[in-house]
């Protein structure tokens, strides 16, 4: 039971929520240890309401999961986790999140309860939209930023919100992709929204969105505020493993056919996960550093 609830809480998920850390780390105050406290805070409080998302998600969506090849493993669809224990669980996690959160500020709060309300309509109601679905899965990522800035008192850059926004939109929709070629290969529908996409307009969408993510975060780092914020003019040469992160994705969607979901993707795929480790290094280095 323990191990069936460990899975139905989808702790390796928890690293989208590494985009609450992101405001302080942007803001060359990642050493200050209040303002780290309460991001590591919000993080936390990030996490249990993503959980109890996934939660009240998985509930409604067993029936669809029993017909996926690898989500009719879940714990709800499988029957290793009744409804109803999902539900009191759900609630567990509601209020530890809020409970965290109020240690830190109210606005932290209303960021949660919002993250929450956006979620529930998505599952009982927009995942069945199509374009409006990923978009508001990628709004979930925004608001991850939101909870960092609010926790710290950091205040976001348009940049970064657009970068983020795009770049999850990007993540989103390789998600959907597998689906829709799932249901175009083998004619079986693991979801209805499926049935507004196709593989070529989504294969056109990421290739734009690829681009005008490259654009937009080479435009940032040679915008004269973020220079003068940073004390650097290099940061343009980060591009050059944002460009390479964005063309291994892509390659892995496109040429090697992986069916993995993003997060899996990013743990099990060494090539991403040393791009992004040297990405990583190569902005602390320009930014901390130097």
């Amino acid at each position: 039971m323990i191990k069936a609830i460990l899975k139905l809480v989808k702790p390796t998920h928890y690293i989208k929520n590494l985009f609450v850390l992101l405001p302080l780390f942007f803001s060359t105050q990642f050493t200050n240890t209040s303002m780290l406290e309460n991001a590591l805070l919000a993080f936390f409080a990030f996490c249990l309401m993503a959980s109890s998302v996934y939660i009240f998600n998985d509930i409604h969506d067993a029936e669809e999961d029993r017909n996926h090849p690898q989500k009719k493993n879940r714990p709800i669809a499988s029957g290793a986790v009744s409804p109803a224990v999902a539900y009191l669980l759900d609630l567990i996690f509601t209020i530890a999140s809020l409970a965290i959160a109020w240690t830190v500020n109210i606005q932290l709060i209303w960021i949660l309860l919002i993250y929450k309300g956006i979620n529930i309509l998505y599952t009982l109601i927009i995942k069945r939209l199509a374009i409006l679905d990923v978009m508001t899965l990628s709004l979930g990522f925004v608001l991850r930023l939101y909870a960092g800035s609010v926790s710290t008192g950091v205040v976001l850059s348009e940049w970064i919100i657009i970068m983020t926004f795009l770049l999850s939109l990007l993540i989103v929709l390789g998600k959907r992709r597998n689906d829709v070629i799932y249901f175009e290969e083998k004619e079986v529908l693991l979801r209805k929204v499926v049935k507004g996409y196709n593989s070529t307009f989504l294969n056109y969408t990421m290739i734009m969105l690829s681009s005008i993510i490259v654009v937009a975060y080479l435009m940032y780092t040679l915008a004269p505020l973020t220079t003068e914020r940073f004390g650097t003019n290099y940061l343009f040469v980060t591009v050059f493993w944002v460009v390479a992160g964005i063309l291994r994705y892509l390659q892995l969607l496109f040429v090697e056919k992986t069916d993995l979901a993003p997060v899996s993707l990013l743990i099990k795929d060494h090539p991403l996960k040393l791009i992004l480790l040297i990405w990583f290094l190569n902005f602390l280095y320009f930014i901390y550093l130097i």
